[in-house]
């Protein structure tokens, strides 16, 4: 069923290279950092005076980089356009470790009607302290905010700071009218890894933890694959290194609530299906990191402290009263979820039986997510459809039925793969087709590159025909790896 486990490509690249800009991509780096230091300062101002001598080494932290702007570009520019902020031109590209801080900054912003603020010549300690306080004082909603603000920085004599109001679109959904879909995947995926963090942190130090908001990241998470799936199983394609553990659990939870859909199971057991797939490798948070990241072998203890993770994640699921009463299906999911399905694998069983459905779902999504996540410990990362072709070549490791149900999911071409059109062009899988006969022809996502720039759009449907033809305007010719041409998958999803 799985075509194509591509082969070395280098000897037919595509007529477009595309090359990456390092001054764009240091920039770029720059400006996360720079939103996540204005997130703490803007946080803080809410908390301390401007005296606080706690507030000093965040307002420096910020100072430096603002400074760094100033001297490589003579000024700085932080403008909001719709839902995305620019520094000096260049659209951020939010990540996991800056999404927190970048929706933070976003919104105030919004809700104090300050579209852009530029910065140039001299900026001190003080004049940094005084925008963010009379910035953060500012009523929400109120039209002439920015005015007001330019007078104040005007009376304090502070006149190396611009501020221009915000610019507002009738067809923006943030000030009203239902959330923007993609927008709402965005926030419950990365809320949600932190989510599971606080769980897993707390349960490890005995803690209250915060059991129902992970279950309203699933309920959150069934209404939005309603809508669109495809919006969800995009963001899974995000392999955060430093958060792997907590990012690895909600990419399971997606994949496993997508297969739960397909077959039709109750909203109930959706919500169980989707706590059981956040909570599948809590076990892991009782391994020492050496051990979990180690590049060499694992010796024989090391690898017993691996195998004991499944049983170590039920122990403690059982000890998370707030999730009420335990669905019996959870915890044996989570037991099973290292269990092959000829009942090889780990924990050893006693006496054989057969594998639970939330067991065999969460083992595919498991395996799948673990294969196309770079790890420290392993020299390969599998391609989507190379790991998919050998999941379907090992016959004792995934119940068959549910492997197709996954793959007619995902595609023989999955959400997020690179691919070469015979058209010459490149382009990222975004949409697979629901319609089982065009299993083979997804929503692409085409890349070119201009003027030295790389280019996203537009998407195109692989199923669109040529009218004079009679055939099809673009067929897939091969899937490539992202790293051969430079290529970020995840910001097509961002």
């Amino acid at each position: 069923m799985v075509e194509h486990v591509a082969e070395d490509i280098a000897d037919k690249s595509p007529e477009v290279f595309l090359s990456l800009d390092t001054e764009q991509m240091g920039n770029s780096r720059m400006g996360n950092d720079l939103i996540i230091k204005l997130h703490v300062l803007m946080k803080s101002s809410q908390i301390y005076d401007q005296k606080n001598v706690a507030l000093n080494q965040v307002v420096q932290g910020s100072l430096e980089l603002i400074n760094h702007f100033l001297k490589s570009d003579d000024s700085l520019a932080l403008k909001v356009i719709r839902n995305s902020l620019f520094i000096n031109g260049q659209r951020l590209k939010v990540g996991v470790d800056s999404y927190i801080g970048f929706k933070f900054v976003l919104e105030q912003l919004q809700k104090k009607r300050v579209g852009e603020f530029q910065i140039s010549g001299t900026l001190d300690e003080k004049m940094l302290k005084e925008f963010v306080y009379h910035l953060m004082n500012l009523s929400d909603g109120d039209e002439d905010n920015a005015k007001k603000l330019q007078e104040d920085l005007n009376e304090l004599e502070i006149k190396s700071i611009k501020v221009e109001p915000l610019e507002i679109f009738e067809e923006d959904e943030f000030f009203g009218g239902q959330t923007d879909p993609k927008e709402a995947g965005k926030k419950l995926f990365f809320e949600t890894i932190g989510v599971i963090k606080e769980v897993v942190t707390g349960i490890k130090k005995d803690q209250f933890i915060g059991a129902r908001k992970m279950k309203r990241m699933v309920q959150g998470a069934i209404n939005l694959m309603v809508k669109d799936e495809s919006i969800l199983l995009g963001l899974t394609t995000i392999k955060n290194y430093d958060e792997y553990t907590f990012n690895h659990c909600v990419n399971v939870a997606i994949y496993s609530l997508a297969m739960g859909r397909r077959l039709g199971l109750s909203k109930k057991s959706l919500m169980e299906l989707g706590m059981t797939g956040f909570l599948h490798d809590m076990g892991k948070s009782k391994i020492p990191k050496e051990i979990l990241n180690k590049i060499d072998k694992l010796d024989d203890d090391e690898w017993r402290l691996i195998k004991e993770h499944p049983m170590t994640g039920v122990e403690m699921m059982l000890k998370i009263k707030q999730l009420g009463e335990m669905s019996p299906k959870m915890v044996i999911g989570v037991f099973e979820h290292h269990l092959n399905y000829d009942l090889t694998g780990y924990p050893k069983l006693i006496r054989k039986k057969t594998l639970t459905l939330f067991g065999r779902i969460i083992k595919i999504a498991d395996v799948y997510d673990a294969m196309t996540t770079p790890r420290v410990y392993r020299n390969k990362t599998f391609r989507p459809e190379q790991a998919l072709a050998i999941m379907v070549q090992d016959k004792n490791g995934f119940d068959p039925v549910l492997l197709k149900v996954f793959i007619g999911i995902l595609g023989i071409y999955p959400i997020g793969s690179l691919v070469l059109l015979d058209t010459k062009e490149m382009g990222v899988v975004y949409e697979t087709n629901p319609d089982p006969q065009y299993i083979n022809r997804p929503k692409v996502i085409l890349i070119s590159q201009s003027e030295g720039r790389r280019k996203i759009g537009p998407a195109v449907d692989l199923t669109e025909m040529d009218g004079e033809n009679k055939s099809y305007k673009r067929d897939i010719a091969k899937a490539l790896d992202p790293k051969k041409y430079h290529v970020n998958i995840v910001e097509h999803f961002l």
